[in-house]
């Protein structure tokens, strides 16, 4: 398995691509529908799934082009419906252009199993940023796609609708600090780091 990261253009966000062979998973497309597009054809890819880790509008905005275009499932927790349904709201307040609104086809629970061609991802429920937000660990890999739950040295912010200092600190250190030290996180904004490293040095949560 391979993990591509594409840093988009409307918040400098993450758009993970995580592939065996011809077949791959896009996490978080965001933005710049035709960017990832193309990178997906170029590397004679076939779209399965888009995992959302959350649904603000800048991690949803290309989900329903690269949909309708490859014929993929879209996914995300149920509770991120509400994040859904304000994502222009929020791109208005940011004086930005609406995005298309994707249509979900399946939810996401705590702890389910996608099977990717024999590769588990599992969905691990991290409510904070906004009550739906999810987080990706693919243990073969050491992987932990964190969305906007964990940053290097920093968290999400929970001052949108929906979203819980108290649940963010209890997500990390309860759900994603247990997770070995060594796993790789790919955050939805900024650099990887481990879950070590934010163990030590992460000032919002202390391991």
């Amino acid at each position: 398995m391979k993990l591509e990261r594409l840093t988009l253009k409307l918040l400098s966000e993450n758009c993970y691509i995580y592939h065996h062979e011809e077949n791959c998973v896009v996490f978080d497309p965001g933005s710049d529908y035709e960017h990832i597009k193309e990178y997906i054809l170029s590397k004679n890819l076939k779209l399965s799934y888009i995992l959302l880790t959350h649904c603000h509008f800048d991690h949803v905005g290309a989900a329903a082009d690269l949909k309708e275009f490859f014929n993929a499932k879209i996914m995300c927790h149920k509770e991120d419906l509400t994040t859904l349904k304000l994502a222009n709201k929020s791109a208005t307040y940011y004086g930005l252009e609406p995005v298309k609104i994707p249509e979900i086809d399946e939810f996401l629970e705590d702890n389910k199993v996608i099977y990717f061609f024999g590769s588990p991802i599992k969905v691990i429920h991290t409510p904070g940023h906004s009550t739906g937000s999810v987080c990706f660990y693919m243990q073969q890999d050491n992987i932990l796609i964190s969305g906007d739950t964990l940053f290097l040295e920093s968290i999400g912010r929970t001052d949108f609708p929906t979203g819980s200092y108290e649940d963010i600190i209890n997500s990390i250190e309860n759900k994603l600090y247990t997770l070995p030290d060594d796993t790789v996180v790919y955050p939805g904004h900024g650099f990887h780091t481990t879950i070590g490293y934010e163990k030590k040095s992460n000032p919002f949560v202390q391991g």
